[in-house]
């Protein structure tokens, strides 16, 4: 869509000002104050160079609501537009090429936030309670509590979404505050592109001093990268020092992240650590409704079974809930299917054999215990116990691991289970069983054939 006629821009722009406005996404001060005193200055190829009247409005905009901006602009031109926001003093002595030349990101150009992952849209549950809490509380007082915040869990179960959450709502009550959100690797090829003088002349050191808030997913990805491990030390020291926020990601637990230096890993191990973990089967059912929702699907499309299956079967990551809503909706497509999604039809579109679900079986931490009980050939009151006998230590452990991932029972509440111990000493067991998991194929045999006797 070309825009450069001046009567063009001016509609447009008041429909993107109206649109935001409209969202209820920022208050009506700050809107007042730096939103509404914008106008598109120039248009420039797929740039759209927007006046701002004072510089702390400019870096504001700028920092924390370009992407509102972005939205709101293709929502209403259809069309792929890039801003750069510049206050009044330098449009009246800047060429048109001068500020778009310098308006290119120096660094982490890739880094962009998805604003659909905000609090409002992830679903709370036992299994990750802990972890949007804790995300909130340093959204709402960044740098001063929980710094770090070390957020660990496997790979699709959200924590990806609590880092782009905590950005958006720092941004919404700290407007000032600059945001970095990126992953390890991306970290890493920025430090590696900078000391081949690839990127250009600003000292990255420079420009992460700038940064308030730092968010990094998969911390583990730097494990081995001595050099880039050397340099983000420095750097996540500067930010603990200067109160800045630090979040970061991993899948595994601070003291398992081999090839990272004890050094950084004790600074870890000094702020919040939280772990999110398998969602259970309200939660996830919850979840896949509400991906449903904002699907071209509708809950109605789907029988009760179905959805219930899906949520029972495909609960280990919330990204194979989207794949599976993903292939239905493809499937459904193409076959021009109009009516309902029951089990035979999830057979049919998910190349399924035999699927039923059993809503007779009750399982309880009882009905775990047991089984483990049996398959071991001990006493459930050794299980419990003090033991540190390797098979009644294993089996111990195991148990542990199936009551969370199978019930999502919080940690605290295990830990009451097994002879009130601490829950520390309960997350560090499961953690150990789950790490194993990843190379041992006879634990995973043995896990599987206790889940398959569980459920019946």
């Amino acid at each position: 869509m070309k825009i450069g006629d001046a009567n063009t821009q001016r509609n447009i722009w008041d429909k993107v000002l109206n649109s935001i406005k409209d969202s209820n996404k920022v208050s009506n001060q700050l809107f007042n104050a730096y939103f509404k005193k914008t106008f598109i200055s120039s248009v420039e190829g797929n740039k759209i160079i927007v006046g701002c009247e004072s510089a702390a409005g400019t870096n504001i905009l700028k920092n924390n609501f370009k992407d509102l901006f972005l939205a709101n602009l293709a929502k209403i031109t259809g069309t792929d537009f890039d801003l750069v926001f510049v206050p009044l003093s330098e449009l009246k002595v800047k060429t048109k090429e001068q500020i778009i030349k310098e308006s290119d990101p120096v660094y982490f150009k890739s880094s962009k936030l998805d604003p659909s992952f905000t609090f409002e849209k992830f679903i709370e549950g036992p299994s990750n309670k802990e972890a949007r809490k804790a995300s909130l509380m340093v959204a709402s007082n960044p740098g001063t509590m929980y710094n770090p915040l070390y957020i660990q869990g496997d790979s699709g179960l959200g924590k990806t979404h609590l880092l782009h959450a905590i950005a958006h709502q720092i941004k919404e009550s700290y407007p000032e505050k600059k945001i970095l959100y990126t992953t390890s690797q991306s970290f890493f090829d920025e430090y590696i592109a900078f000391t081949k003088n690839v990127s250009n002349n600003l000292n990255l050191t420079d420009y992460l001093k700038n940064i308030d808030v730092l968010l990094i997913d998969d911390i583990q990805q730097l494990r081995g990268k001595e050099k880039t491990l050397d340099y983000f030390f420095e750097v996540y020291s500067y930010f603990i020092r200067n109160n800045k926020q630090v979040v970061l990601t991993s899948d595994r637990p601070q003291n398992e992240l081999d090839g990272i230096p004890n050094r950084l890993i004790t600074r870890f191990l000094s702020g919040l650590s939280v772990v999110i973990s398998k969602p259970n089967f309200a939660t996830c059912k919850e979840i896949l409704l509400k991906k449903i929702e904002f699907s071209s699907m509708k809950t109605s499309d789907f029988s009760d079974e179905a959805l219930d299956y899906i949520s029972e079967n495909y609960s280990s990551s919330i990204r194979q809930l989207e794949g599976i809503l993903t292939r239905l909706t493809f499937y459904t497509t193409i076959n021009d299917y109009k009516g309902i999604i029951d089990l035979n039809y999830l057979t049919e579109a998910l190349g399924l054999t035999n699927i039923r679900i059993d809503k007779n079986i009750q399982v309880d931490s009882n009905r775990i215990l047991h089984a483990v009980s049996d398959y071991y050939s001990i006493s459930i009151e050794q299980i419990k116990g003090s033991s540190r006998k390797n098979q009644v230590a294993v089996a111990r452990q195991i148990a542990m691991y199936l009551i969370r991932t199978i019930l999502d029972t919080p940690l605290m509440e295990i830990g009451k289970i097994f002879s009130n111990r601490d829950h520390t000493t309960v997350m560090h067991s499961i953690a150990k069983v789950d790490n194993m998991l990843k190379t041992d194929t006879q634990l995973g045999n043995v896990i599987s054939s206790l889940r398959t006797k569980i459920n019946g």
